[in-house]
């Protein structure tokens, strides 16, 4: 089931932020860096996040758990390309177990809806280049249009910009 989230899914997603990023980046990012991540940290950015009304979330639920969540607003690019673009999903995260059951497309879907109604008609998003869910962007009709360098538990890694022109060919 995927649903509009709300103040009392805070935990819950920031349960599933730390556990993907622990699971999807091993390897990519220090193991350093990755033990840092406190869900209690996480919560208070999602309580800041979810009382954002030009903040869109939702969640992905099984069994009345969540197990996974999507962000997405207005486009914080400020140059180069992807500033042509009004939105951008801010976060697309799954636990391991809840992949590859067309869960991800469904938040996708959700988000680019509820940001269309809110005058956002096309979109971006920023993923590492290694990350090995990044051809879902791709499957998802996603054209790479930049890249750029961030540092990440002190480590140099590579980010890779994916758009739509039109949120509607998301749907």
């Amino acid at each position: 089931m995927i649903r509009k989230a709300d103040l009392t899914d805070a935990p819950a997603i920031a349960a599933v932020h730390v556990e993907s990023w622990k699971t999807t980046y091993r390897g990519i990012v220090p193991d350093a860096y990755l033990e840092t991540l406190a869900v209690e940290e996480k919560q208070t950015l999602w309580e800041k996040g979810l009382s954002q009304a030009d903040h869109s979330v939702f969640v992905a639920e099984e069994n009345g758990r969540v197990v996974g969540f999507i962000s997405g607003g207005r486009n914080r690019a400020s140059g180069g390309p992807a500033a042509q673009y009004d939105g951008e999903l801010y976060a697309v995260y799954l636990l391991k177990e809840a992949q590859g059951k067309g869960l991800g497309r469904q938040l996708v879907q959700a988000s680019a809806r509820d940001l269309a109604q809110n005058g956002i008609h096309s979109l971006v998003v920023w993923v590492l280049a290694a990350n090995p869910s990044r051809g879902f962007y791709e499957r998802l009709g996603g054209k790479k249009l930049a890249e750029e360098r961030v540092e990440i538990g002190g480590k140099a890694l590579w980010e890779w910009c994916y758009g739509w022109q039109d949120i509607q060919t998301l749907n």
